[in-house]
């Protein structure tokens, strides 16, 4: 499945609305969860500990390449 920004959105709702800026109950990371949900390479996000900076970090970077494309 490939990560979009409408789909990053929506991981990001619920996300912030199950744990906040933090872990998971499975102690994840909100860039650990989407890199391994979406096999995201394009951008590291994984040790991030913010789900927000990890948010404006994939955000930023779908959009740039959206606009590349």
């Amino acid at each position: 499945m490939q990560l979009t920004i409408k789909r990053l959105n929506l991981e990001h709702v619920t996300w912030s609305l199950d744990n906040g800026n933090s872990r998971n109950t499975d102690d994840l990371r909100f860039g650990q969860f989407i890199h391994n949900k979406y096999n995201v390479e394009c951008v590291d996000v994984f040790y991030v500990e913010s789900a927000q900076d990890a948010y404006e970090q994939l955000l930023t970077n779908l959009t740039i390449n959206d606009e590349g494309a």
